[in-house]
């Protein structure tokens, strides 16, 4: 490549160059004929503009933000291995499922920008399908919460279906419904966005991308997703508190 860089250059050069200049058929003319266009001082307010930070999109810093606090969970047990979603509530500390935390023998955390985290500590919900996780090393965002949003509201799901890439899914939240069918103790979100393995301990976002609940499951009569709001997290929390992660085989 640079031998042919060279050689073009050369030749290049042998054709602009004095002993290789073509005689002109006529004098030149005295004034060109090609005028170039004055130049205009530059106004003082172009530096400024220039350094002026341009606002990201809201769709697109939505979903920045989704996926900087949505992690994936692996669960390495003596069952083979499972996957879910989670995400950060302090800067090693992410909230899931119990069920995507129970029975591991090795528990490890995939953030967004390509980093694998080990899991330090692990503990499930006594009450609940909630669980917590201890990792070593530092998640990139941690969430922030809201309100349970009221029927007809729209939220969107975070997290990683069938352990593959981030996914968010719009939904509609439908009702709040009695946990006691789901052993949830306390009242249980059903919204309509689609959820499939994977999705568990995943965030749902409201619009303004706070967090209003965890996915846990799929009601199978109705198709509807099942999350755990924020306030009947925050119950359950105060009323049972936590317990060591359940061995292998025992659930």
């Amino acid at each position: 490549m640079r031998r042919a860089l060279v050689a073009g250059l050369v030749v290049l050069l042998a054709a602009t160059g004095s002993g290789c200049a073509l005689e002109a058929s006529e004098p030149p003319d005295e004034e060109p004929r090609v005028v170039a266009p004055p130049v205009e001082p530059v106004s003082p307010a172009v530096p400024e503009a220039v350094r002026v930070r341009v606002p990201v999109p809201r769709a697109a810093s939505f979903a920045r933000r989704a996926q900087e606090l949505t992690v994936r969970v692996r669960n390495v047990s003596c069952l083979g291995v499972g996957v879910g979603s989670g995400f950060a509530v302090a800067r090693d500390l992410l909230i899931t499922n119990r069920h995507v935390l129970a029975g591991a023998s090795v528990l490890e955390v995939s953030t967004w920008d390509g980093r694998t985290l080990d899991v330090e500590a692990a503990e499930v919900g006594v009450l609940g399908d909630i669980g917590v996780a201890l990792v070593d090393g530092r998640l990139p965002r941690v969430g922030a919460y809201g309100a349970p949003p009221p029927p007809g509201a729209p939220v969107t799901v975070a997290g990683y279906p069938l352990g593959g890439r981030l996914d968010l899914r719009p939904g509609t939240v439908i009702d709040y419904v009695d946990g006691a069918r789901f052993d949830i103790p306390g009242r249980v979100m059903r919204f309509s966005a689609r959820v499939e393995p994977g999705n568990s301990g995943g965030p749902v976002l409201n619009r303004r991308g706070r967090i209003v609940a965890v996915v846990f499951a799929i009601e199978l009569a109705t198709s509807y997703a099942l999350a755990i709001p924020m306030d009947t997290l925050h119950a359950l929390v105060r009323r049972g508190g936590f317990e060591p992660v359940p061995p292998c085989g025992s659930e």
